[in-house]
């Protein structure tokens, strides 16, 4: 069995990473899909002739997203329906809290409903600072990732600086880590 966390992802940041030629980012976790998720990536997205639908499907057929079958209360989803979260939205926040997962999760709805039952979210650009951190990408990849992202999905301005920021910040820390590594192993 696996030390990585799980996460449950929604369909957003799966097609964002996969269109921003990011999908190495899902090693971060041991990412579960519900079956709602596969069939708007993958069943419609192929139907839409999308490519990154069989990018997506790759990754499950090589076990890297595994499809989970999710029965989600009527009660969740009416809950759900409330807060503005679709019901595949509704089946990766109730599966997340229920293994006590992250909900990956792009959407601002879904990820109000998320934080108010106390559910670990993370976005697509969280995904993508988190993969620099941890040596997943390089400081030149998250710069390129963020703005294939910025070409995707919609990022105010302000969100844009703000991650740009980010990015610059954790880069100079790593290449100090890196320098501080190199001169000590000499």
């Amino acid at each position: 069995m696996s030390s990585k966390k799980y996460a449950v992802s929604n369909s957003g940041p799966l097609i964002h990473l996969a269109k921003a030629d990011l999908l190495i980012l899902l090693q971060l976790y041991e990412i579960l899909i519900p079956e709602e998720v596969r069939y708007e990536v993958v069943d419609i997205g192929r139907k839409k002739g999308h490519p990154d639908a069989l990018l997506i499907e790759k990754k499950i057929k090589e076990g890297e997203i595994k499809v989970v079958s999710v029965k989600v209360p009527e009660e969740f989803l009416v809950l759900a329906e409330e807060f503005g979260a679709h019901p595949a939205e509704a089946s990766v926040i109730y599966y997340a809290k229920k293994i006590d997962g992250m909900a990956l999760l792009d959407d601002d709805p879904a990820r109000q409903l998320a934080r108010a039952l106390g559910v670990c979210i993370r976005g697509s650009l969280g995904l993508l600072l988190e993969g620099l951190d941890r040596g997943i990408i390089s400081y030149k990849k998250a710069i390129e990732g963020l703005n294939r992202l910025s070409e995707i999905m919609y990022l105010s301005s302000d969100i844009y600086k703000e991650v740009l920021q980010e990015i610059e910040r954790r880069g100079k820390t790593a290449s100090v880590e890196y320098g501080r590594r190199k001169s000590k192993s000499h």
